[in-house]
């Protein structure tokens, strides 16, 4: 009788962040570092996503017209697959920094006629319960009171 094999599969599709995060949840494993980026980090980061924006940005283009502009190379998010849950194995900082950014534009859009809904990026919510997409326990706190607009207390 033959061992099963174990197969691994390496999917190198690009995805927007639309599709990054919608219905998807990430866990952390035990061994990735906490998240770490300094406030360089994340201005570089919105720098390199305005800069590429820009690049295609037209005052006078339709709106829609923003679905075809040139996508932005964010680079690789690795994940392992356990009990069908996704750990991150790479991309940790640079989803953590996309979550954040995406809560804030979020609170910026409140009663902004047409903005678009970015709720479903940032959590789901079953039954009344909101829980993260990026799902990690140790950050829940922090992270409801980021998204509440509420203080938080480090302990």
């Amino acid at each position: 009788m033959a061992d099963a094999i174990s197969v691994k599969l390496i999917d190198g599709t690009a995805r927007t962040v639309r599709q990054l995060f919608t219905g998807r949840k990430y866990g952390l494993d035990y061994y990735q570092r906490e998240y770490t980026w300094a406030q360089s980090n994340v201005t570089e980061l919105i720098d390199d996503l305005s800069t590429s924006f820009l690049e295609d940005y037209d005052s006078s283009d339709e709106r829609s017209r923003v679905a075809s502009y040139r996508p932005y190379f964010l680079g690789p998010i690795v994940t392992s697959s356990v009990e069908g849950m996704s750990f991150l194995v790479d991309g940790q900082q640079r989803l953590t920094s996309l979550t954040l950014l995406l809560i804030h534009i979020s609170h910026l859009a409140e009663g902004v006629e047409g903005a678009q809904n970015l709720a479903p990026l940032v959590f789901a919510e079953q039954y009344g319960a909101k829980t993260f997409n990026l799902n990690v326990g140790e950050r829940e706190e922090v992270m409801r009171a980021i998204l509440d607009g509420t203080a938080f207390r480090l302990q």
